[in-house]
């Protein structure tokens, strides 16, 4: 297979420049705003005000996910973003002061861990920056060269040491014990009561666990 990138690290400019392009012209929200907004949304979480997820492709997906958070989190507030992007938008457009139309030209909004059906990631602000266009198909789920996985290993290397203690601390909210145990006595009782579709319910176990991982790199 002749992959473009590989070619023009080979022929035009060396892999360590074109990572190091990739993660110094990132636009990063400044750590003192990520602090307070990271506050922010916490205090929303647990104030049971409006806080936003990345939406399912079903309905009932939605469904199960506001009974989810409404029993774990006691937040009857949660919303699916009208775009999949518009809040996480919102709020780096804020917090660094660019709009991408009008203040950034090849530039991509993307979520540096993922996570989007995680109320404490999908508009966590050390999650969200503007990368080089040129950088962003490397981070798609689709893309899975050993450049793509190189790339996405030190992009997600770099903003852990950029953000640590957020991110220590989010890992720490969702991996202990008592959190775990509450989790799975959910799905332990989702299906049981069997409600909704059975595969559309394994379905929407798998995504929960999967966006409540802790964050490892």
């Amino acid at each position: 297979m002749i992959d473009s990138y590989e070619l023009l690290l080979s022929d035009y400019i060396s892999k360590e420049d074109f990572f190091r392009f990739g993660l110094e012209k990132t636009i990063y929200i400044p750590d003192a705003k990520v602090e307070a907004e990271w506050q922010s949304l916490k205090k929303n979480i647990i104030n049971n005000k409006a806080v936003f997820i990345r939406g399912f492709k079903s309905s009932t997906g939605m469904h199960m996910a506001s009974d989810f958070y409404s029993k774990l989190f006691e937040n009857k507030q949660v919303k699916k973003d009208p775009s999949n992007t518009q809040n996480p938008a919102k709020i780096i457009e804020k917090l660094t002061g660019y709009k991408k139309a009008k203040d950034l030209k090849n530039y991509q909004l993307t979520s540096v861990f993922g996570r989007s059906r995680n109320i404490l990631a999908f508009c966590a602000p050390w999650n969200i920056v503007y990368i080089p266009s040129i950088l962003d198909p490397l981070l798609s789920a689709e893309a899975n060269t050993d450049l793509a996985n190189e790339f996405k290993r030190r992009f997600q290397q770099h903003s852990y040491e950029k953000f640590k203690p957020y991110i220590d601390e989010f890992n720490q909210m969702i991996s202990n014990h008592q959190f775990q145990k509450s989790m799975d006595e959910y799905f332990q009782k989702l299906f049981d009561d069997g409600h909704f579709d059975k595969d559309e319910m394994i379905a929407f176990e798998n995504i929960i666990r999967e966006d409540f991982r802790p964050i490892k790199v």
